[in-house]
């Protein structure tokens, strides 16, 4: 297969992954509503009020969001540091779910947690976008 579709590819479900966390933050800080989600959060809770509760859950899905739009771009531009962006925002996306498992549907849940452990995977482990490997 051609490297270069693949790329491309691989840069389109980054950013689309990103493009999805917007579905965290923005109801979370009163953007927007979207039936059947909830920012609360079973941890933070009762620590720091419901308004606390709002802006971490839309900290934490934020990041994700420009983390990875960024690691798409910086793929597509042939950055080395897309790699770091991706296994980072991989690790916040999952902690946010972890913490705010009510964010997303049911459906949007696991498909979200399935990217991340793949790009932690493909990154970490499989080496994608390292000299060593190709995407």
């Amino acid at each position: 297969m051609d490297p270069n579709i693949v790329k491309l590819v691989a840069a389109g479900v980054l950013g689309a992954h990103g493009v999805g966390h917007m579905l965290g933050w923005m109801p979370a800080w009163g953007i927007a509503q979207f039936e059947g989600v909830s920012s609360r959060s079973w941890l933070l809770g009762g620590l720091v009020g419901d308004g606390g509760v709002r802006l971490a859950a839309g900290v934490v899905f934020l990041v994700p969001t420009v983390g990875f739009v960024a690691a798409a771009a910086g793929l597509l531009l042939g950055q080395p540091w897309w790699r770091q962006v991706a296994a980072g925002s991989a690790v916040i996306s999952l902690a946010g779910t972890a913490l705010f498992p009510q964010a997303f549907t049911t459906g949007s849940t696991a498909g979200s947690v399935a990217v991340n452990l793949l790009v932690l995977y493909g990154v970490l482990i499989a080496g994608w976008g390292s000299d060593a490997a190709a995407i």
